[in-house]
């Protein structure tokens, strides 16, 4: 049975960004972007949103509270000037001590076989456990971390469960319940985060069995505590007494309204019959969920009747409509599915020939044949639509069931946008943005298809100034796509990726944070066992300083650790993932003693830390995580670890010389630093509200950002020097590269606008309508949103495009976020960092924000930082402003030559 709840939502999955985005040259009518590089990331659904789980749905369940705007918090912020005089450099700087370090971490990654992973500061070869771990340093120990970790949190839940002043507790027990909510998640979430990571990257298969053996064990305990009553009481009692709720710091409220919110989603407050129907229609809709994508994956294994497109039919193309295929091709094609030397008929099927659809899509003059084709790829089976609907009406009785009028309203109540209708006023105000710049990039497409037409009528032959331009239809989007990109005027003669190896790129991300953040890397010793891959170079170990803040030492203070596994290995997952393995908090406040004192194991009995085989480690938690204090902040805190996993060809064997990247990898590479950043920054007291477990609608903004630092010339000067010469990127080459690859933006953004706004017309009240019908839904808002010359935009009489939209599942009534993020990142990039991207003060404020994880409101966090109060009360008329803002593509100071 699956699990039920949500209310321990900061563990996390990774980010990934293998689909962040659509990429110009492809149909967006087939290719469904991810909202948010997911990796994502991010956030574990799998062990905290059961109706979503093991799909990987990016479900942050992080709640930032309203707090009104005023002058006395602005000023309480204070300047970033005035913060770098009162807190001065922890060490000289020195920019030539700096600068060995980004040479010494370039060289490391890009001769990863040959180079030494020592530091002269960091000489500790001390064998240790996994992630320093002392405890974990066999498969079998990962079992045992688990037992442990379950014993202690048991105690801890009963320690929580009795503050309840009905049970015998005081007050200032209640007082510590927040505290201790948020401790037994991250005693949990740092076993199972850990384990997450191993059983996905470990290349012994012991290891990887053994890390999903405890983090199964672990997701087990989880769904029970989802369900228990106990602990949503006392946090509701404790929000319900003034004389406690008065005297919380607002990231606690934040916290405690967090897991309030995630309990009573997941239907705990119901009568008994109503429960029941919400455990079925959870359970309903992960097996209707798994179906959909394996629909769309073509994998169907027969759950929940999912099919794997033996029931679709072949597509039929007359010889006569394809003439104008090369001829090679026309031969290839007919000798494979004609059925007879006398047969005039092609047939195939599109779900195993996709590569047949896409030539004719591509290449095929011939209107008719592209149309059938376009189709063939769009449709789903009359199984997978039913599916399909089934799914979003499951969803629809779900929030109706905890009171909710929709899905997307349940859905959005933790997110910045908190209802449907302000999620819709963003984007009507982001179509109408936008849609003069898709009708621009449209019109490209339609002169082509125009001179087609003209050559193949001898009409070319006559001079015509003012032509009418003709209709396009989404099946016309493919072929004058690659004509367009294949335009004498697109293409690249001077080639990138000698000027972008892998360790240049990283040396300058480190100066890049340096100059706007006062924070570095610097490669450290891997201590024997530390890592999960231990060939020399496989695994680097790069400490995050920071200039004034963190653990003081040589160099600067440590903030963090980022392990970043670079190398592409056999078993080893594809694309780049940004992983959260402990997140910063403060932990001079937990009373660890107290959980012996006033918990109790089933039996009501007493328990000392020898039964629960602490051991030498006291009271303390079976992960033994090390603690430090920090200048300038109050208190003690454990340090964020996080982990950057790429797959990129290692150097050495038969790839000589440095790993070369292409230029979506470094914007990839960016992206996911813009994540480690955030997780290394954060500094909150509270586990369930550091550095990314923030609002899901908020948490893009440090990654998308990083995309406009990453096309900015100081930035590019910083990194882009050739792998062989050290020769620096002549910048007017990389200027030609972006007008390529995003003069065609404006119409691939307008089209993911259409598909948020799908998604949610999908999760509003409509879907429980008896006559509800998604393909009519999908044909009207084309309709709505079409552009002139273009009547019903990516609609197709006969296709069902939104068959094929995957993310409907991982992303229901959230995919608006990773728009809205793009379009603040591109306000954030104008207003502060275009005219000095490298700008300290800038930075600095930037900085700030990132601190504050999701324990503050983000529209207060953004009016203070764009300096519009307007913003700071959020809501519809704020979401509609952000609307207004559009989204500044990466590169538009180029592209707007074209």
């Amino acid at each position: 049975m699956a699990s039920r709840s949500a209310w321990i939502a900061a563990c996390s999955n990774p980010t990934r960004s293998s689909i962040r985005s659509i990429s110009s040259k492809h149909s967006p009518s087939q290719y469904y972007p991810s909202p948010s590089a997911k990796r994502t990331s991010r956030f574990s659904s799998a062990l905290h949103k059961p109706t979503e789980s093991e799909l990987g749905r990016s479900a942050s369940h992080l709640r930032c509270q309203r707090k009104s705007f005023s002058s006395t918090s602005a000023r309480a912020l204070g300047s970033p000037r005035a913060k770098l005089a009162e807190n001065p450099p922890l060490f000289s700087n020195n920019p030539a001590h700096y600068e060995a370090d980004n040479l010494q971490l370039r060289a490391l990654i890009d001769s990863p076989s040959s180079s030494s992973t020592s530091n002269s500061s960091t000489a500790s070869i001390t064998p240790t456990g996994l992630f320093q771990v002392p405890s974990l340093t066999s498969p079998d120990q990962f079992i045992t971390l688990a037992q442990k970790t379950l014993s202690r949190a048991q105690l801890l839940v009963d320690r929580i469960v009795r503050a309840d002043p009905e049970k015998g507790g005081d007050l200032e027990e209640l007082r510590k319940v927040i505290r201790n909510f948020d401790r037994l998640s991250d005693l949990l979430c740092g076993v199972i985060d850990m384990a997450e990571l191993v059983r996905n990257a470990h290349p012994d298969q012991y290891w990887a069995e053994a890390a999903n053996a405890a983090y199964e064990f672990l997701c087990g305990y989880l769904n029970i505590l989802n369900t228990h009553v106990g602990l949503y009481q006392v946090l509701k009692k404790l929000l319900s007494v003034p004389e406690i709720t008065s005297t919380l710091s607002q990231e606690a409220l934040s916290v405690a309204r967090l897991f309030l919110r995630d309990f009573e989603t997941s239907g705990i407050h119901l009568p008994p019959a109503e429960r029941e129907r919400f455990v079925q229609l959870s359970d309903e809709i992960l097996v209707l969920g798994r179906a959909f994508l394996q629909d769309i994956s073509g994998n169907g294994s027969g759950e929940g009747g999912a099919t794997n497109g033996s029931s679709l039919p072949d597509a039929e193309f007359p010889v006569e409509w394809l003439k104008s295929l090369n001829p090679t091709l026309l031969t290839t094609l007919k000798s494979k599915f004609l059925s007879g030397p006398k047969a005039k008929v092609l047939r195939f099927s599109p779900t195993d020939q996709p590569w047949a659809i896409q030539i004719i899509l591509k290449q095929c003059a011939d209107e008719r044949a592209r149309k059938a084709a376009y189709v063939a790829a769009n449709l789903g089976s009359k199984e997978s639509v039913e599916r399909l609907e089934r799914l979003l009406k499951a969803r629809a009785e779900l929030a109706v069931l905890i009171g909710a009028e929709s899905y997307a309203e349940m859905s959005l109540g933790g997110k910045m946008a908190k209802r449907p209708e302000n999620v819709q006023d963003f984007l009507r105000a982001l179509t109408r943005h936008h849609r003069p710049r898709a009708s621009k990039d449209l019109d490209k497409l339609r002169i082509l298809k125009h001179r087609q037409l003209a050559s193949t009528s001898g009409a070319d032959k006559v001079y015509n100034p003012s032509p009418s331009l003709p209709s396009f239809g989404a099946w016309d989007r493919e072929i004058f796509t690659e004509q367009h990109f294949n335009s004498p005027h697109l293409r690249m003669t001077q080639p990138l990726s000698p000027y972008f190896s892998l360790g240049t790129v990283i040396a300058g991300l480190s100066r890049l944070f340096s100059a706007s953040y006062g924070i570095r890397f610097r490669a450290a010793t891997v201590a024997p066992g530390e890592v999960w891959s231990e060939s020399k170079g496989d695994v680097i170990k790069v400490e995050v300083l920071d200039e004034r803040e963190g653990v003081p030492g040589s160099g600067g203070g440590l903030i963090g650790t980022i392990y970043a596994d670079l190398w592409s290995r056999e078993g080893k997952p594809g694309g780049a993932a940004h992983y959260t393995v402990r997140c910063s908090r403060r932990v001079d406040k937990d009373d660890e003693l107290g959980d012996f004192v006033y918990g109790r194991t089933e039996d009501g009995l007493p328990v000392s830390p020898e039964d629960i085989g602490a051991g030498d480690r006291g009271t303390a938690s079976p992960l033994e995580v090390p603690t430090f204090e920090q200048r300038n902040k109050e208190g003690r805190y454990q340090l964020p670890v996080a982990v950057l996993m790429c797959d990129f060809a290692r150097p050495g064997g038969g790839n000589s010389g440095a790993c070369l990247l292409a230029w979506h990898d470094v914007e990839t590479l960016f992206h996911e630093m813009g994540h480690a950043i955030h997780s290394m920054v954060g500094r909150t007291s509270y586990h369930n509200v550091s550095g990314t477990r923030c609002a899901t609608d908020f948490v893009e903004l440090p990654s998308i950002l990083m995309e406009h630092f990453v096309a900015s010339p100081s930035v590019i000067s910083l990194m882009a020097r050739h792998h062989s010469t050290d020769a620096k990127l002549p910048y007017e080459h990389l200027q030609q590269y972006i007008q390529a690859s995003k003069s065609l933006k404006g119409l691939d953004t307008y089209h993911q606008i259409m598909l948020a706004r799908l998604d949610q017309v999908y999760h509003s009240s409509r879907a429980s309508q008896p006559d509800f019908d998604s393909t009519a839904c999908y044909d009207e808002l084309n309709m709505e949103m079409s552009l002139p010359g273009n009547e019903r935009g990516s609609s197709c009489e006969g296709a069902t495009p939104q068959t094929a939209f995957g993310h409907l599942f991982g992303y229901g009534a959230t995919y608006y976020s990773y728009l809205f993020d793009r379009a603040i990142a591109s306000k954030v990039w104008s207003s502060l960092f275009a005219k000095d991207p490298l700008s300290r003060e800038s930075g600095e404020k930037f900085k700030d924000l990132l601190r504050h994880g999701g324990g503050r409101d983000p529209w207060l966090l953004l009016a203070e930082l764009l300096g519009d109060e307007r913003l700071a009360s959020g809501g519809r008329e704020a979401m509609s402003e952000v609307g207004r803002w559009g989204i500044d593509e990466v590169g538009d100071e180029v592209t707007s030559k074209l």
